[in-house]
């Protein structure tokens, strides 16, 4: 992978991760249309890109982080999220293993879409409240909604905030709690793909550290100039321009690797 390349993908990286299109299905496209090869080595440099945008998305809540810890009952339910993760990592595995699948990743886009527009039809049901307190049955479906995301070409940010405004958040409370939920699943996900990876390669990995570190700067870069304005975006509600985007990008997907 030569610097460009390694650019490249860290600015895709940057630029849809906090948008609910599927940064990893953007960048299996990205991969796909420079001519990579698909390879564990290739899991290595995504581990890089998305933890760059992790950092810029720490340091833009972080404020909010800290509170968290001085709020119990907060730190409590977005730890209630998390749990059914677990059981939707085992259960999701083969459908995330299909997934590598071109055609399948177009379909698992368009689902995407799907959900963006349904979680704008329910935009006009919700009204404002108060968060998450005194939800705790709410933050459960929530967090089994994002399992889905262990799918490349769904979004976990789409399943989170059409799961929570279904029942009843306003578009500013689900975008909220999508984003600090966030921190936690994608710093375990990285750290469970990083595991998984030592545990199964053999040999030391092709891919050089300077590739990893241009896709982790870059994504770092260009995520910490997207978040504020994806989060403020998102919060107005109104989702159907990136549902119509994604059943495009699907379908495109499906048309081209059908053939």
């Amino acid at each position: 992978m030569s610097p460009i390349e390694s650019l490249l993908l860290g600015i895709v990286q940057g630029l849809t991760e906090f948008f609910p299109v599927s940064s990893s299905a953007h960048l299996k496209i990205a991969k796909f249309l420079m001519h990579l090869d698909i390879k564990e080595d290739q899991v290595l440099f995504d581990l890089s890109c998305h933890s760059g945008t992790l950092i810029a998305l720490l340091f833009f809540l972080r404020k909010k982080i800290a509170g968290l810890f001085q709020k119990r009952e907060d730190f409590l339910f977005l730890a209630m999220a998390l749990l059914p993760l677990v059981p939707a990592y085992f259960l999701l595995k083969s459908l995330r293993e299909l997934a590598s699948s071109f055609s399948l990743l177009g379909f698992f886009l368009m689902g995407t879409g799907a959900l963006l527009f349904a979680s704008d039809r329910m935009r006009f049901k919700s009204s404002p409240g108060n968060g998450w307190k005194g939800r705790s049955h709410d933050v459960l479906w929530i967090g089994a909604s994002q399992g889905f995301a262990l799918i490349p070409g769904i979004s976990r940010s789409a399943s989170t905030i059409s799961c929570a405004q279904s029942l009843g958040w306003s578009a500013a409370e689900a975008v909220q709690f999508s984003f600090l939920l966030a921190i936690p699943t994608i710093l375990g996900g990285n750290i469970l793909e990083l595991v998984h990876l030592l545990m199964l390669s053999k040999d030391p990995p092709s891919l050089s550290f300077s590739s990893c570190l241009i896709g982790f700067l870059s994504s770092l870069g260009v995520g910490a100039l997207m978040v504020k304005p994806a989060i403020r975006r998102l919060s107005k509600g109104n989702l159907r321009p990136f549902g119509w985007y994604c059943l495009i990008l699907g379908g495109v997907t499906i048309l081209y690797f059908v053939q």
